[in-house]
């Protein structure tokens, strides 16, 4: 049917009907994202993060076949758990992933009720075999565009998974329109295009599906959801298609797996069962021949034939004994004269002119209508019919392997300039790990704006040729990702840890999380992988190993909650101030890392601030230890602060005079900003230098806790500028900073390891002293209010 002109831009409902090619995000995507910013800004706060923008968070899950399928549900439910799931921009997979992504979201995103029904499904080895033969056949039948993809999808995909899903892409478009879940980005690559990705990386081989469009991100050219397998022409549908099931698009996005000799097996077995079953309708010897059986035993004949060697010349007898079985029903040969000038040229007549003919038989079988076939009289349902010609098509398109065919929605589209993108009339998808097992070209272009991305490696060799990959990608196209040293990925590879951070000048921090890992697995990680093989099938997983997989993928994510936080964190305080917004008024601190603690003569510093305006700065660290506080040539306490504009502004220097190092700073802002934050380091010998505009800050630590404390009034008539230094022993809980702040700057009588200062002179000076520590600090308001701080270790 004719949709009209031709769309050049984002539809604005599902019932949109055309091409739309667009510089930007597609509309209902940016407007999801935007709404999902809210609720990661609230997810952040309930972390005590504190951010005035959002940051734009993905998951990457790599493929894996069921191995990935079930380590992604694991480490989805684990995020979830830690309340990190709720920061998430972005979910993107590849291949198995995706099986469990399309799980995730067609229930609402309730792992719980996922994790039990997979536990309880491979308890019971439950799959059920017939519903999902019918959808095939029902495929084979229907569909013009028959391809492996669908035998793969309904009898493989699905026996895998153990599940069967008949919803659709587009009924995710409810939970991600309402920003309640992660955006979804499912991956694969357009095989014609596979050999211009081995050359060149190709940027236009990738294609994506999102419960809105599918379609080039390359070329920012995409269809609705709903149309993705309609038939366009010159940017017009001209013949719409029902939307295809989740169950298919699994099969296309996870076929990396397809083995042809797996293929040829099942049609095989399922032919001889059919063989057997018509050959027991047929006994010419007791005089009981039923009407039309031979002719479904010489079609067996025939197929099974075909599918053990197409190119076989007992193929040509086969056709004949067709042919005589067909002519005993049918008395007027010339219904059969078609066949006899085929079998005479079948072995002068190329490959692709046989394959032609064996879809036309196939076609002649399902037509309804009268023809030189269906007329035979047979007492063979029309149900069984169907199944031949589904083994038919499936064995035909093994002969090509053929995958993944669908109509081209560019064909002929006046706005694509590339010939192999505009005259090519059909498309044909594969599994996206083909390229690289992992989506990082979906959510690397900077119109997604990612600021951090936690990549769940499920791989079964090297956990770090997804990044060797895509390093080579982003190099050949200009695309920002942090640098790597080949050298550096080999000494990783012997001995992966459970998490690896990669950060560069410019684009996204790169968290990555092999599965299989030292921290998990020891020095077994050889055995895990041979247990959980890439091409083992679902016969040979039992509910224990199920569980022990999504138990190993759940550590990857639990062990790594703290830096998970602190990267996140990061982010979040690197971004500018949106436009319009206020600063927040909550206190926060975040839990450590065990990991990071060091005993001894390590001491942590740790400053919490859940609100305002973050700007990451660098420092170098002063090396002299007779270096007079300020002296610093590189940056001084005055270049933190020469820029801000306004009088209620606090610079802080801090020399560290001991032999301990304080580290993680953490921010606590009840109403103003980090102008310039404290690195996250403070050796000894070094000093450090940050600023505040209109804050308050507290300095804490896991067991003993130095506080720097100030607050600047709004208006100096109705309060007085205060600074404090305190000392404090004992765990502090996450939402214990106000509480501190408040009880060292308003008590009357201060505890003796507090000292503060009302400052009613141009400066002022504390000193606190504890054990062999002390703590000096000068504080100043000229001009703007400055905090010079040295500690010291008394000598003993």
């Amino acid at each position: 049917m004719s949709c009209g002109q031709p769309c050049t831009s984002s539809p604005h409902n599902e019932n949109s009907s055309g091409v739309f090619i667009i510089p930007g995000l597609q509309e209902e995507e940016r407007v999801a994202v935007q709404k999902r910013s809210h609720q990661v800004l609230r997810a952040l706060h309930g972390l005590c993060i504190q951010a005035e923008q959002a940051p734009v968070i993905a998951v990457l899950c790599s493929g894996g076949g069921l191995r990935a399928h079930i380590a992604c549900l694991g480490v989805l439910s684990e995020l979830r758990r830690h309340g990190l799931l709720d920061v998430i921009t972005y979910l993107a997979g590849v291949s198995g992933s995706t099986w469990a992504m399309s799980s995730f979201y067609a229930k609402d995103g309730n792992l719980e009720d996922i994790e039990a029904e997979l536990k309880r499904r491979f308890d019971q080895r439950e799959w059920d075999r017939h519903s999902s033969l019918q959808e095939a056949v029902w495929s084979a039948k229907t569909l013009k565009n028959y391809s492996l993809t669908d035998f793969w999808a309904y009898l493989v995909v699905s026996k895998q998974t153990r599940e069967l899903q008949g919803s659709h892409l587009s009924s995710m478009k409810t939970l991600v329109d309402e920003g309640t879940m992660p955006y979804p980005i499912f991956a694969a690559i357009d095989n014609d295009l596979h050999s211009a990705w081995q050359k060149e990386k190709n940027q236009k081989t990738w294609f994506e599906f999102t419960p809105h469009h599918a379609g080039y991100p390359a070329l920012r050219a995409y269809v609705a959801a709903t149309h993705f397998g309609s038939q366009f022409k010159g940017g017009r549908m001209v013949r719409q298609e029902p939307e295809r099931d989740l169950t298919f698009l699994r099969g296309l996005w996870g076929s990396a797996l397809a083995s042809l000799e797996e293929i040829r097996k099942f049609i095989w077995d399922q032919l001889s069962s059919l063989r057997e079953k018509f050959s027991l309708m047929y006994h010419p010897m007791e005089g009981r021949a039923i009407a039309g059986a031979g002719v479904e035993v010489a079609l067996l004949d025939l197929v099974m034939a075909y599918v053990e060697d197409p190119k076989s010349p007992s193929i040509q007898e086969k056709l004949r004994g067709l042919q005589q079985e067909l002519e005993a029903q049918r008395k007027d040969e010339c219904h059969h004269s078609w066949m006899t000038e085929m079998i005479q040229s079948w072995t002068e007549i190329s490959l692709e002119e046989q394959e032609q003919f064996l879809e036309y038989l196939a076609y002649c079988f399902q037509r309804q209508e009268q023809d030189p076939i269906r007329t035979v009289q047979t007492s063979v349902t029309v149900a069984c019919w169907d199944y031949f010609v589904f083994l038919l098509k499936t064995a035909i398109c093994c002969s090509k392997w053929e995958w993944g065919t669908t109509y081209n929605f560019l064909h002929e589209h006046s706005g694509v300039r590339d010939r192999a993108m505009h005259t090519r009339e059909l498309l044909h998808l594969v599994d996206a790990g083909f390229a690289i097992n992992t989506p990082y070209p979906l959510v690397l272009p900077p119109i997604r704006q990612v600021d951090l991305i936690l990549s769940f490696d499920f791989s079964a060799g090297d956990p770090f040729q997804t990044i060797r990959a895509t390093a080579k990608y982003c190099q050949h196209h200009g695309i920002p990702f942090p640098p790597v040293e080949e050298a550096a990925l080999q000494e990783w590879s012997r001995a992966p840890r459970s998490c690896h951070i990669l950060r560069g000048a410019a684009g996204p921090v790169v968290m990555h999380f092999p599965l299989f890992n030292t921290d998990n697995c020891g020095d077994d990680i050889p055995s895990w992988r041979d247990r959980y093989g890439t091409f083992q099938g679902a016969d040979s997983y039992s509910r224990d190993m199920v569980m022990q997989l999504l138990e190993v993928s759940k550590k990857n994510v639990g062990m790594n909650k703290t830096k998970i936080l602190s990267e996140v964190k990061n982010v979040a305080s690197s971004l500018p101030l949106a436009p319009g917004s206020a600063l927040g008024t909550e206190t926060c601190s975040s839990p450590r890392d065990p990991e990071e603690l060091c005993s001894g003569e390590v001491e942590e510093l740790t400053i919490s601030s859940p609100g305002g305006l973050y700007q990451e700065v660098k420092f170098k660290f002063s090396e002299d230890p007779k270096l007079p506080a300020g002296d610093e040539e590189e940056c001084s306490l005055e270049d933190t602060v020469v820029d801000v504009r306004g009088s209620r502004t606090v610079g802080i220097q801090i020399t560290n005079r001991t032999g301990v190092t304080f580290k993680d700073p953490m921010l606590c802002c009840r109403s103003g900003q980090a102008h310039v934050r404290p690195p996250p380091v403070l050796p000894p010998k070094s000093t450090v230098h940050c600023s505040f505009t209109k804050t308050s800050s507290s300095f804490q630590g896991p067991d003993e806790h130095l506080a720097l404390l100030f607050s600047v009034p709004f208006s100096y008539t109705l309060h007085r500028i205060q600074f404090a230094l305190a000392v404090l022993r004992g765990p502090l809980a996450q939402d214990g900073l106000e509480q501190v702040f408040d009880g060292i700057m308003e008590k009357e009588a201060p505890d003796p390891k507090v000292v503060k200062c009302i400052l009613q002179t141009p400066q002022g000076a504390l000193e606190l002293k504890d054990g062999s520590l002390s703590i000096r600090a000068t504080v100043s308001n000229v001009h703007v209010a400055k905090m010079d701080v040295v500690m010291e270790t008394k000598a003993t």
